[in-house]
């Protein structure tokens, strides 16, 4: 697979030390100028990560460099590196293993049990319809006019809707449902980026069969990496993502027509994952390779196969729009994917510092080594048709979602390139292979600085993510045990407490949670829901019982959740609610 005739059978000579010298520069020089584009971002979530966790991460980053870069730490570590940095497949499975049993820990300890994102919860909020054996879930007529009020963020865009579902498609979901039918549903990120290490080694192996250690270094590039530890802990789409590509990828380079089929297969699962953008375009640059090398009966295949996969994935949410909408419902804009991305590229500003702080986040997030091996490996594309496919496959969601949509929200590193994390990884063993006879005084550092990114940088990170979490955890959990039948929670009653307004499909959770800001009609509203047949209790909060999340972001109370106290208690006590007050 490797066009380099030089690399196939043994080390290549060492780049000139000018190279050498301008990647050290660029890895070093990169994150710096990422940080002074990325001040310029004008959204919320950007500059608080940027503050909060990036700008401490990227000093962090440099100072454990400079400690792998110390004379007395590249003495220690001569010797022991005398021998090439190679694992065996026990210690491969051994790795994954491990890697299962931290996400999946971490998701309690770390992320404390909690879904923060929107993303998170719906992926959970999905899991519970697919579990029940349906695609939508009904919703009570009573609710229909009000649907909206229990947060309908995300959700298919049609108002007044006899049910409900999430707008992203169902894969990810499904697969939690699948590993729920048997287990904790929380095991599916672990085990998917379990599966992620083992994959990925499949693909190293097929790459360079005389090379482990450029295989060890890939896999320790990508476990290693703190946005794919933290990403396995939780529900997000990224880690199904990220295991797709690389099985699909594995398949792929056995080039036979049964492996084609399989990753043909593959390839519906990992279209319909989350959104139908991100694996096609991890698939393309392979299919430009196989072009160029006129491989055109393998071309025949996947071609018209992904043009099909394609249309189904395009077709899936009017299927679904079909099933939420009702004789009294009323289509909104937003229910096919071109009508979303129309709508986000028309809503989009600060192109070049969101993608700044996107492209510092990946960074920041990543291994150590991460940066400086991708930037070799962008070096041996040149000469590499497989490695140019890599690097292109990196590239080409950075710059789509630039123009599409550079606002990634929460989460960790650059969501958006999480599914071609694998890649990156890939793209380090061939920069790794490129330094050639330069390995030999590269590996005392390169070893040094694999150690520190698994002994401080990782733990430093989980502690950042937990530090995100407990709050809202928390003022989750006060929530459920309110001991009320509804709670009023406003967007502004404290940073990004929108996202605490999450209910489940049936509508079974307790207190049944409210967004205040989506209410057309406070008096009509509390006046049907207060008549009921047993007395009604609305938990109302005050500014202090949101502090903990306030605290965290140095912000004072926001006053908002105070200033309608008042005028909320006495709409629902005259409608004969019970009122508690939530302090």
């Amino acid at each position: 697979m490797d066009s380099n005739a030089d690399l196939a059978g043994g080390k290549a000579s060492a780049p000139r030390r000018d190279s050498l010298r301008l990647i050290a520069y660029a890895a070093m020089g990169l994150p710096l100028m990422l940080r002074v584009a990325a001040s310029f971002a004008t959204y919320d979530i950007p500059a608080f990560y940027l503050r909060a966790e990036d700008a401490r991460l990227m000093l962090l980053q440099f100072l454990l460099i400079g400690v792998a870069f110390l004379p007395v730490t590249r003495r220690a570590l001569t010797r022991i590196c005398a021998q090439p940095l190679q694992l065996s497949w026990p210690m491969v499975l051994g790795l994954a293993l491990l890697v299962l049993a931290a996400c999946y820990a971490g998701h309690y300890l770390v992320l404390c049990g909690y879904d923060l994102s929107r993303d998170e919860q719906m992926a959970v909020f999905d899991t519970r319809i697919y579990a029940a054996h349906r695609l939508v879930w009904p919703l009570p007529a009573a609710w229909r006019g009000d649907a909206d009020a229990l947060n309908t963020l995300t959700t298919l865009a049609v108002a007044h809707p006899v049910a409900w579902v999430s707008n992203y498609l169902p894969g990810n979901s499904m697969l939690r449902a699948a590993v729920g039918s048997v287990a904790d549903p929380a095991l599916t990120g672990p085990l998917l980026t379990a599966g992620s290490a083992l994959a990925l080694w499949g693909c190293a192996r097929r790459l360079w069969p005389q090379d482990l250690e450029a295989a060890s270094i890939s896999l320790l590039l990508l476990m290693l990496s703190g946005a794919v530890v933290m990403a396995g802990m939780s529900a997000f789409a990224m880690p199904a993502h990220l295991f797709f590509n690389l099985v699909w990828l594995w398949l792929f380079l056995a080039d036979r027509r049964r492996t084609d089929i399989a990753a043909i297969a593959v390839g519906f699962i990992g279209t319909g994952l989350h959104q139908p953008l991100f694996h096609p375009l991890f698939v393309a640059p392979f299919m430009a390779k196989l072009a160029w090398e006129r491989r055109w009966g393998r071309l025949a295949l996947f071609v018209p196969a992904y043009g099909a996969i394609g249309l189904f994935w395009m077709w899936y949410p009017h299927y679904t729009q079909g099933l939420v909408a009702g004789p009294g419902s009323v289509t909104q804009m937003g229910v096919s994917f071109a009508e979303r991305l129309a709508q986000m590229h028309a809503q989009n500003t600060n192109y070049l510092p969101m993608t700044a702080a996107n492209l510092l986040r990946f960074c920041n997030w990543s291994s150590l080594a991460m940066l400086p091996l991708l930037i070799a490996g962008f070096c041996a594309a040149r000469r590499d048709t497989m490695a140019l496919a890599l690097a292109t496959g990196f590239a080409a969601p950075i710059v789509i979602m630039a123009i599409i949509l550079p606002h990634q929200g929460h989460g960790f590193g650059y969501r958006y390139v999480h599914g071609v994390l694998g890649s990156a990884a890939l793209l380090g063993g061939y920069g790794w292979r490129w330094l050639g006879t330069a390995q030999t005084r590269m590996r005392p550092v390169l070893v040094a600085v694999l150690a520190l990114s698994a002994l401080v940088l990782l733990p430093v990170q989980a502690w950042m993510t937990h530090r995100l979490y407990a709050p809202y955890a928390e003022t989750n959990a006060r929530i459920n045990t309110a001991d009320a039948d509804y709670v009023m929670i406003a967007e502004g009653d404290a940073p990004y407490t929108l996202d605490l307004v999450l209910n489940r499909p049936d509508l079974s959770n307790r207190p049944i949670r409210l967004a205040a800001g989506e209410i057309d009609d406070i008096t009509e509203l509390a006046h049907r829901i207060c008549h009921a047949q047993k007395p009604v209790t609305i938990a109302l909060p005050t500014d202090a019982f949101f502090g903990t999340i306030s605290e965290y972001f140095n912000a004072l109370p926001m006053g908002q959740a105070n200033a309608r106290l008042a005028e909320q208690t006495a709409e629902f006590q005259d409608a004969g609610c019970r009122v508690k007050v939530l302090r």
